[in-house]
């Protein structure tokens, strides 16, 4: 009895599958480290902040979460899998030669190889079950008829491509006509063999790993025969056919992914964005087995060599890769960004005293279509628009849109400016853009909550699908707007996405807001996305704001002047600074590195610009330079200013409750602590900016805060993708008591 036992678990450890993971252990990590991150999504362990595990649990296709969405990433998981055993039956065969003895030696080298990609598919359904119990959007039915979409779809990849296999490959017999001999179960099963550690007639090389049993459909185990009185060559030569038919295979889907990158503007190809991580995993996976065809061991060398290459290659913009803002002339004499051309332009006085007389004309507008009834002064509003990608996007907007209705429409009304970055700017943005529609009779009501419903859907999508199948390449397409063609990228399917989510109502020119602004039909909006070349900021408007760029003449301070902005329109007026196309300045004010990429601007040396968040996350700055421009006119025109900000979380921070860190933490603390404390660091400055204020400003100034509802737990992911739970949280954080006692206590301020 005690020797069974003993050979058993013998047997067990000395399994084809378990063998194959201690080869992955010691072999083949980068194999693992995909599955390692994998499993990491879809248990919520990494990017939860990043919304990534969402983008696995709760896919949409046609912004509907639906068997169809499931059915999609199974398709794209299953295609992952494929090539996770190509590249390890590529790299591995040949350390096992008896699988050479076998029938269809590839199919019985996936059943055993398929110990990982089991566990996570069961990890996987696990978790799609409840998370979709904690939406409550779905009954149990329904969300096992989803799961069954995923396994369909998984299973329909992994039935074609072994198909593709069993079809082409050879095994010994086929190849030289050997008689193939596999026991038959219950010789496996009962046979008794002697209990050895190394079995000679198994292992021939030094590189050979020892094996006993092996799993064979319909899941039966079975010993390993003996393979030494076949010929190595013969061996060699079946894994070589085998290798070239998977290589074969690999080659092709690499070429179809090229293939898709020209649909990338075709709704029906925009495949769920957690299918697209699967496509640039699988992507990464097959390029390393290629690469080990074709060269074997120098195949990481020649990896970096090409890295190298490329990069040089890609600085020296030879291929045209720089993102660029549509509508902005490239091919022109390029700007020249020096701080002797800044000095030069900043020091115009006139100019300065003419941009201020033309806006201190737009703020008699506003205040003549702010008359009291009693003739009382008006209050001035202000908003201050968070970043957050479309989490900020959706709370910006409604927050705004339900203040303005409960109001009367008056919020709206007497708004003069509204500045800010990212994901808030966007929410902002289509709400003014409505409100402008409303007043010219093309729309009915900017209430409707279908327009709420725009602004929360998805965006990532696209953006995921061009990064899988078009951005890893050269872009080869082009897209025309205006007079000027650029590279179709993940820029262009965000522009491409947010005016579908829109109803192209962003589809023009910033130019095109001019009017409307000047006339104070609508508040005017400045845009301040970062130069990364040296911290300035780019001062975005349809209006002339060089006092804004400006430092101002102080008699008590002498100090050298230190111009931390540029104004957009001027110093770009040479490249058609007007035409920039609105989408592209929302996008330059959002650049969130790796999903919407910097966008370089025509200058010499190049500009490139980074998520307006990076100097001033509220637009607060930009805000109190205003204020302090034109001081004297709101303090005889106004009755004081109200600053509202939308905030995505608590104005006052956290404090860590648990600062012992491990090695690795403390190692990367310095980077950790700036990033972490970035937003609260604007807070702590911004307060005091506001607290000195009143040393310059008579009048009254009242900061109105609308604060998003975060789950403790989890919070709401910084992307541009949202579920319904996270939806949902965002729109009830108007009922907060805190944002009941906002709204209250702006009605009591514009009464």
């Amino acid at each position: 009895m005690l020797l069974a036992k003993h050979q058993w678990l013998r047997r067990f450890i000395f399994s084809f599958s378990i063998q194959l993971l201690m080869v992955h252990l010691k072999k083949n990590l980068i194999l693992l480290i995909f599955w390692i991150i994998l499993f990491g999504f879809i248990t919520k362990s990494i990017a939860l902040r990043y919304g990534i595990p969402f983008l696995f649990l709760s896919p949409e296709y046609f912004d509907q979460v639906n068997f169809l969405s499931y059915f999609i990433v199974g398709f794209a998981i299953g295609g992952f899998i494929m090539a996770f055993n190509i590249s390890s039956y590529i790299m591995n065969s040949y350390r096992f030669p008896f699988i050479a003895t076998l029938y269809n030696p590839f199919l019985r080298y996936c059943i055993n190889n398929s110990l990982i990609p089991l566990v996570f598919v069961i990890t996987y359904l696990i978790n799609i079950f409840n998370f979709q119990i904690s939406e409550h959007v779905f009954s149990v039915t329904h969300i096992l008829l989803l799961e069954t979409g995923f396994l369909l779809g998984l299973i329909l990849f992994i039935f074609l491509s072994i198909t593709y296999f069993f079809t082409i490959n050879k095994d010994i017999y086929k190849m030289f006509g050997v008689r193939v001999q596999e026991p038959s179960r219950e010789t496996s099963l009962i046979k008794k063999q002697r209990i050895e550690w190394k079995n000679l007639h198994l292992i021939k090389d030094s590189h050979d790993w020892y094996v006993e049993t092996y799993w064979t459909m319909p899941f039966v185990n079975r010993l390993v025969r003996p393979v030494r009185h076949y010929k190595k060559e013969m061996l060699l030569n079946v894994f070589k056919q085998n290798h070239r038919n998977a290589f074969l295979f690999v080659f092709l889907c690499l070429i179809t992914l090229f293939l898709l990158s020209f649909f990338q503007d075709i709704p029906f190809f925009i495949i769920p964005a957690g299918a697209s991580v699967m496509l640039l995993f699988t992507m990464f996976v097959m390029l390393s087995s290629a690469f080990y065809v074709w060269i074997r061991g120098w195949a990481s060398v020649l990896l970096i060599g090409i890295f190298l290459v490329v990069n040089s290659l890609y600085s020296l913009d030879i291929f045209g890769n720089h993102n660029k803002a549509y509508g902005l002339n490239y091919d022109t004499e390029k700007a020249p960004y020096t701080n002797e051309a800044l000095d030069q332009m900043n020091c115009d006085t006139l100019l300065m005293a003419a941009d201020m007389k033309y806006t201190i004309e737009i703020l008699n507008r506003w205040r003549l279509r702010n008359i009291h009834p009693l003739g009382k002064k008006p209050k001035m509003i202000f908003i201050n628009a968070p970043g957050g990608g479309l989490r900020s996007s959706l709370w910006t907007f409604f927050s705004l849109q339900y203040s303005d209705s409960i109001l009367g429409g008056e919020l709206l009304k007497h708004t003069q400016l509204i500045t800010g970055s990212s994901g808030g700017m966007v929410g902002a943005a289509y709400l003014r853009e409505l409100f402008w529609r409303q007043q010219s009779g093309k729309i009915e009501d900017f209430y409707d909550t279908r327009y709420t419903n725009a602004m929360g859907k998805d965006i990532l999508n696209p953006i995921a699908f061009s990064l899988a199948v078009n951005d890893f390449f050269f872009p080869l397409q082009k897209v025309a707007k205006g007079y000027y063609t650029y590279n179709k990228d993940r820029a262009f399917s965000f522009e491409w996405k947010l005016n579908q989510n829109t109803d192209g109502f962003f589809n023009r020119s910033m130019h095109e807001y001019k009017q409307p602004e000047s006339e104070a039909m609508i508040p005017m909006m400045i845009f301040s996305p970062t130069v990364a070349n040296d911290g300035r900021r780019v001062l975005i408007s349809s209006q002339p704001i060089s006092y804004l760029t400006q430092n101002y003449f102080t008699k008590n301070v002498r100090v050298q002047p230190l111009y931390d902005a540029i104004e957009f329109g001027r110093f770009f007026e040479k490249q058609d600074a007007q035409n920039i196309r609105f989408t592209s300045v929302l996008r330059m004010s959002a650049s969130f590195p790796y999903i919407s990429p910097i966008v370089s601007l025509p200058s010499e040396p190049r500009i490139e610009v980074l998520d307006a968040g990076m100097r001033d996350n509220f637009g607060l700055e930009t805000t109190l330079k205003f204020m302090y421009t034109f001081r004297n006119w709101i303090t005889s025109n106004t009755s004081g200013v109200i600053i509202i900000q939308i905030r995505d979380k608590m104005k006052e921070a956290p404090i860590d409750e648990n600062p012992t860190r491990d090695i690795i933490q403390n190692t990367l603390l310095p980077i950790g602590l700036l990033y972490s404390n970035l937003f609260n660091i604007q807070d702590y400055n911004q307060n005091q900016l506001l607290q000195y204020a009143s040393l310059w400003f008579d009048q009254r100034v009242d900061i109105v805060n609308f604060v998003m509802r975060r789950n403790e737990k989890e919070g709401i992911s910084l992307s541009w993708h949202l579920t319904n739970t996270e939806k949902n949280q965002i729109i009830g954080s108007t009922d907060l008591p805190e944002n009941q006692e906002s709204i209250k206590r702006l009605k009591e301020l514009l009464n």
